[in-house]
């Protein structure tokens, strides 16, 4: 059974280029459905569509580790809508109207806070039992580690 290892950094090359096309596959198809259906409830659609982009964008920031897969989520969903979008002064998909227009600068608002938002590591803290263990622990030494030999 393969285990999939959601730290992105830690994984080979071939493994995080094939996490990225997958990410940039996933972003192509939301662009896709969001782009088609944003216009349906003129505000509620694109309020969904956002939503849903900003929690596929969001969640790939923090599975990952690092900023590539949504990146790479990001780039297939703004692509994508760019591109049904060419048309000077609004196309068919994505017309000059403010639903239009709250749906592509949401979607580049989007990506830009997600891919902004700092990574924060937290420190390694001990574990405690009781609040005794924990005065205990801190005024002892940690006992030596005895290591097993592998079978």
């Amino acid at each position: 059974m393969l285990a999939i290892d959601p730290d992105f950094a830690r994984m080979s090359a071939l493994e995080r280029a094939g996490v990225a096309a997958l990410c940039l596959g996933g972003g192509v198809v939301l662009g896709l459905i969001g782009t088609f259906a944003h216009q349906s409830l003129p505000p509620i659609g694109v309020g969904i569509a956002l939503i849903t982009v900003a929690l596929y964008i969001v969640g790939l920031r923090a599975w990952g580790g690092v900023r590539t897969p949504a990146a790479a989520g990001a780039l297939g969903v703004g692509g994508v809508s760019a591109l049904l979008a060419t048309a000077t002064g609004g196309s068919v998909l994505v017309p000059a109207n403010t639903v239009g227009y709250a749906w592509l600068v949401g979607i580049t608002a989007i990506a830009f806070l997600a891919l902004a938002w700092p990574h924060i590591q937290r420190a390694p803290q001990s574990r405690a039992d009781t609040m005794e263990g924990s005065a205990t622990a801190t005024s002892t030494a940690h006992p030596e580690v005895k290591e097993r030999p592998l079978p």
